[in-house]
């Protein structure tokens, strides 16, 4: 028994670790300008309100969608993001996405997308924005 409660407290140890590694790695390399990949879920209205998994390449000058599905790769990226607003996973969407997560809304060519964000990303992806916008 104890044996199985110190292996379950390593492997979360473990894990919280190479978590916290990437994001200290993506925080260094988003300060030396380089453009960074943030995991994001997106909602795109062409797919009817679907949340589709994938990352977004944000740098000084540069946000775009980087789809992890076969489905997000049927839909053209946004091509300009403004951002509209901010707001958290209403109680059916925290059933699709991360309830912990900040939606972003966002104007775009192709009409509203929604970018679903963790908090730790965040500021990435806010600033990416604001840049992309002036």
């Amino acid at each position: 028994m104890i044996t199985s409660v110190c292996a379950v407290a390593a492997g979360g140890l473990t894990t919280w670790l190479v978590v916290n590694r990437g994001i200290r790695r993506r925080d260094e390399r988003s300060a030396r300008g380089e453009v960074i990949e943030v995991p994001c879920m997106l909602r795109h209205p062409a797919r009817e309100g679907r949340w589709l998994r994938g990352r977004m390449a944000v740098g000084s000058s540069t946000v775009a969608w980087k789809p992890r599905t076969r489905a997000g790769a049927k839909v053209p990226g946004p091509a300009v993001l403004r951002q509209v607003g901010t707001r958290a996973p209403a109680w059916r969407e925290g059933l699709r996405v991360n309830p912990r997560c900040t939606i972003v809304a966002c104007d775009s060519s192709v009409g509203a997308v929604e970018i679903a964000v963790m908090p730790r990303d965040l500021g990435h992806l806010l600033l990416a924005l604001e840049r992309s916008a002036t």
